[in-house]
């Protein structure tokens, strides 16, 4: 069964489904497919998914009533190479969102997981933290050029020929008891202490989710300029700390995370004092020597 909600700012269209697959699938398709049918802050939401995709293929799946799972639709107006940022600043919303609603101390973990802190024993590779939030970015193929006349300014933002699109899967574990968690360094906003509705929780994550991309487009995506790398950093309990990052190629690189680029990579200094830039991978947080 599909609903399609009349309104829940900030977005400008949303569809509800009872069960999916995975959200990021059925709105990369969807989008695809009709891109004039899903503009800007378009979201799809599953009350349930099975088949859910997480960074290096991971699979999961979350109980009926028990998580947050949607996808976005962004159209985000800045340069192409400001984009890996977006991933960072999904994060740092629903940390908001999460700090905001459940009263839990919260942070980001480079790239893509919100975590709450202190929430627990020591796990290899997550200390005492507990990840309750994961992101998963994914490209859509530029536009084509539209069939019709562009819309006029006060309507949504549709897809542009050759702009950029974006679908960002959000998944949130609302309501789990312990033994519903797939994983032992996962958690809840339930055993953090609270457990907001989803529509809540959803509404919360797209307001502030609108106001940094608002504040990241006025600065043409130069996230330090706009003050949004300092606003990561803040809350991104991966700085300071040691870390083992795992690099496509099964390459390990050890050291400490020092900084965030212009590009929102992760900067590690080695044992050895070079300075190494990581891109994409896993990153464990491990104890210090």
């Amino acid at each position: 069964m599909l609903d399609d909600a009349t309104s829940l700012p900030p977005f400008t269209r949303v569809l509800r489904v009872a069960r999916t697959g995975s959200t990021n699938t059925d709105l990369r398709e969807a989008a695809t497919a009709d891109p004039g049918a899903w503009p800007h802050l378009s979201v799809l939401v599953a009350d349930t998914q099975d088949a859910g995709r997480g960074r290096a293929g991971r699979s999961w799946e979350t109980a009926p009533g028990t998580a947050l799972t949607a996808s976005v639709l962004l159209r985000p107006r800045v340069p192409p190479g400001r984009l890996p940022w977006l991933t960072l600043l999904a994060g740092l919303a629903v940390q908001r969102a999460a700090a905001e609603l459940a009263g839990a101390r919260t942070g980001l973990k480079w790239p893509n997981d919100v975590l709450v802190l202190d929430a627990g024993e020591e796990v290899d590779g997550w200390g005492a933290d507990r990840k309750v939030a994961g992101i998963l970015a994914e490209a859509l193929p530029p536009a084509e050029p539209p069939a019709a006349p562009p819309p006029s300014a006060g309507s949504p933002r549709s897809a542009r020929p050759g702009s950029a699109a974006v679908v960002l899967g959000i998944g949130v574990n609302v309501a789990q008891s312990p033994d519903q968690l797939p994983v032992p360094w996962a958690t809840s906003l339930r055993l953090a202490g609270t457990t907001p509705g989803a529509e809540e929780l959803l509404s919360a994550v797209g307001r502030h989710l609108a106001d940094l991309l608002g504040r990241w487009e006025a600065a043409e995506g130069d996230a330090r300029a706009a003050g949004l790398a300092d606003d990561v950093a803040r809350v991104c309990v991966t700085l300071g700390r040691p870390v083992r990052a795992e690099l496509p190629g099964g390459i390990e690189v050890t050291g400490t995370a020092t900084a965030l680029d212009d590009d929102g990579h992760l900067v590690l200094r080695t044992a050895a004092g070079e300075q190494r830039t990581v891109r994409a991978g896993d990153v464990r947080h491990v104890r210090a020597d």
